[in-house]
């Protein structure tokens, strides 16, 4: 029988100091986001409604627990000062709690991506392809694939993931490992050509390169100079995505000349 349908509908009260982060939990620090503003106002609403929906925990055997989905609860009743919570006693195998915590938390913003990319990859593991993992979790194949792709980036590159330092985005240094290795000189230059550019313009740049960072370096200068925004003009400079981030002065007058 699948381990999800299997499962104990009622809560038992446990004790929060019992609980840890199970290895199988995609968030591996209990206390990572405790300070973010969204779990004062999931707190809030617990306090005024209660808990509607109880974390998940594996029974430890020892009189300990792990939490395998519902972290960010466990830390708001530590907030509101609970010494103890309810919570479903789940008999999962080590497979479904480790996709039953990617799923939870997949699909929030706070994750960092290094987290995402450690849980699909030991997901891909365990279930023996990305395309399984993939299934199990709802993803794409690609988005499997991009995000472990991100666990070859050196030390120095991992810490600005999401960061807002230069081209961070997933997409763009998933395209960077694709492109240029795991040679963490050759990455970092990489990286530093393309500061100051973000999202997919960084992605594209990258796309084109071939791995080539002589070629990186002209397309480079090619966007400084904003041929890529131009492309994207098509036939018509009025309806073209770039024009609307000039200064209206500016826009006014290349309307004044197509006339």
């Amino acid at each position: 029988m699948d381990d999800m349908a299997n499962l104990t509908e009622q809560t038992i009260e446990v004790q929060l100091a019992a609980i840890s982060v199970s290895s199988y939990n995609a968030r591996k620090n209990l206390e990572a986001g405790s300070e973010d503003a969204g779990l004062n106002e999931l707190a809030q609403s617990i306090s005024k409604v209660g808990l509607i929906n109880p974390p998940s925990v594996r029974n430890c055997g020892d009189g300990t627990y792990e939490v395998v989905a519902g972290q960010r609860r466990v830390l708001a009743c530590q907030k509101l000062g609970w010494v103890t919570i309810p919570a479903y006693i789940r008999d999962w195998s080590d497979d479904t709690a480790l996709g039953a915590s990617l799923v939870e938390n997949l699909q929030r913003a706070d994750m960092h991506p290094l987290d995402k990319a450690r849980g699909l990859d030991a997901l891909s593991k365990r279930l023996g392809s990305e395309r399984a993992a993939a299934n199990s979790t709802g993803l794409s194949v690609q988005t499997v694939k991009k995000y472990i792709s991100l666990l070859a980036l050196p030390e120095s590159l991992r810490s600005k993931l999401g960061t807002g330092d230069g081209p961070t985005g997933i997409g763009a240094m998933a395209e960077l490992v694709k492109q240029f290795g795991d040679d963490e000189d050759v990455l970092l230059e990489a990286w530093v050509k393309l500061e100051g550019f973000k999202g997919g313009l960084a992605q594209r740049i990258l796309s084109e390169s071939g791995g080539d960072l002589d070629q990186l370096e002209d397309l480079r200068q090619r966007a400084l100079d904003g041929s890529f925004q131009l492309e994207q003009c098509g036939s018509s400079l009025r309806t073209c995505p770039w024009i609307k981030d000039l200064p209206e002065m500016t826009r006014k007058e290349i309307f004044a000349l197509l006339g």
